[in-house]
C-alpha cells in the first residue's frame, strides 16, 4: 500500500472522529438544555443527533473515497453497467474458446492433410525414380540394340521341351528346375551374366513357377514347355524368363497332304525358285494357324536333296503340274514341321 493510501485512510479517521465528537458535544448540550427538534422529546432528540452525526460520517467517508478512487465510484454508481461489461466479455471469452476449439480443429485437419501430401509426394518421387530408372534401361536396351549387344529378345524361346504327364508335386518341381537350370548355361552361352546376389544367369517369378508346375501334375497329355526371355537381356545381365505350356497335339499325320496346288510353267519365264519359295513361306503361315509351334519365326523343316530333286525335276516339266505337299512323320504342336516335296503331271 503506498503514502496516498495510508494519507486518505487517516484523512477519513480523523474527520470521522471530529465529526462524531462534534456530535457527541451537540448531543449533550441538548441532552442539558432539554432541546427539542421536530416537537420530539429530548432523550428522542439526542438520540436523532446521534444517529445523524452517524449517517454524516458514513456520507463523509463514502464521499471522500469517491473522490479519490475511481473503483469506488465504480463499484458504487457503475456495478450495473460493470456487470453488463463481465456478461459480454463472458459472452465473448466463451466465442474466443469456440474460436480456438474450431482453429485446433483445422490444425489437426490441416496437419493430416500435410502428411497426406507428403506421403503422395514421397510416392510420387518413388514412381518418378521408377520411371527413370525405366527410361535408363529402355534407352540402354535401344543403344544395345543399335550395337548388337541383345542376347535374348523379348518373348524369345531358351528351350523347348516335351514333358510327360503323371508326375507329382516334387518331380514336377524338380523338372521345372532342370530346365531353368539348362537354360542358365544357354543363357551364359549366349553372353548373358550372374546376378551378384545370388549368382544366377535365369530368373522365373514364383507365380509362373507355381502354375506351371500345377499344369504337370494336373495333365494326362503330353505338354510342350517353353522358357522364353520375358524382357530385353542385355550382354553381361541375368535372363528374366517365364514358361509357356501347350498340349501337345497331333497336328498332321504321317503321309497326309498338308497342301496341293497347281503350277502352269511356261518355259524360260517361270521362275521355279521363286515359286518354290513363296510355297515354302506359306507352309509356314498355314503350320502356324494349325496350331505348330514356331522356333526363331520358322516351323517348316525340308530335306535340301528333295528340294533339289524337284526344283530340277519343274525346271524340265511344262504346262500344268501339280505340287503337292506331304508330312514326313506325324507332327504335333511341339514341331517342327518336316515336309517333302511330291510333283504330279
Amino acid at each position: 500500500m503506498d503514502w496516498g493510501s495510508w494519507l486518505l485512510i487517516i484523512s477519513i479517521i480523523i474527520l470521522a472522529g471530529a465529526i462524531a465528537y462534534l456530535g457527541d458535544i451537540l448531543g449533550r448540550r441538548i441532552g442539558k438544555r432539554k432541546l427539542s427538534l421536530f416537537k420530539l422529546r429530548p432523550r428522542y432528540t439526542a438520540i436523532l443527533v446521534s444517529v445523524i452525526t452517524g449517517v454524516l460520517i458514513a456520507a463523509v467517508t463514502l464521499l471522500i473515497l469517491s473522490i479519490a478512487s475511481q473503483d469506488v465510484r465504480t463499484a458504487l454508481f457503475g456495478m450495473k453497467e460493470l456487470k453488463t461489461q463481465i456478461t459480454q466479455l463472458e459472452g465473448r471469452e466463451k466465442e474466443l474458446q469456440d474460436s480456438k476449439t474450431s482453429l485446433e480443429e483445422q490444425v489437426k485437419t490441416l496437419t493430416g492433410s500435410v502428411e497426406e501430401l507428403k506421403s503422395q509426394r514421397q510416392s510420387l518421387q518413388e514412381e518418378i525414380q521408377a520411371l527413370q530408372a525405366e527410361q535408363t534401361r529402355l534407352r540402354e536396351s535401344i543403344l544395345a540394340i543399335r550395337q548388337g549387344e541383345i542376347v535374348f529378345q523379348d518373348e524369345e524361346e531358351i528351350l523347348r521341351v516335351i514333358a510327360s504327364p503323371g508326375m507329382g508335386d516334387k518331380e514336377a518341381g524338380d523338372y521345372l528346375l532342370s530346365l531353368i537350370e539348362r537354360g542358365e548355361k544357354i543363357a551364359l552361352a549366349r553372353g548373358a551374366g550372374l546376378d551378384k546376389e545370388i549368382q544366377r544367369a535365369v530368373f522365373v517369378l514364383e507365380d509362373n513357377f507355381n502354375e506351371t508346375k500345377e499344369k504337370l501334375k494336373n495333365t494326362e497329355v503330353p505338354l510342350v514347355i517353353r522358357l522364353v526371355a520375358s524382357v530385353n537381356t542385355l550382354r553381361g545381365e541375368p535372363v528374366i524368363a517365364r514358361f509357356l505350356v501347350d498340349e501337345n497335339k497331333k497336328i498332321f499325320s504321317a503321309g497326309e497332304v498338308i497342301w496341293s496346288g497347281e503350277l502352269d510353267i511356261e518355259p524360260q519365264k517361270t521362275n521355279i525358285e521363286l515359286w518354290l519359295g513363296e510355297l515354302l513361306k506359306e507352309l509356314n503361315t498355314l503350320a502356324v494357324k494349325k496350331g505348330i509351334l514356331p522356333q526363331q519365326g520358322k516351323v517348316g523343316v525340308i530335306s535340301a536333296s528333295n528340294l533339289t530333286e524337284v526344283t530340277s525335276l519343274l525346271q524340265k516339266m511344262e504346262g500344268k503340274v501339280t505340287v503337292e505337299v506331304i508330312a514326313e512323320s506325324d507332327i504335333f504342336t511341339a514341331g517342327p514341321l518336316r515336309i517333302y516335296l511330291r510333283v504330279k503331271k
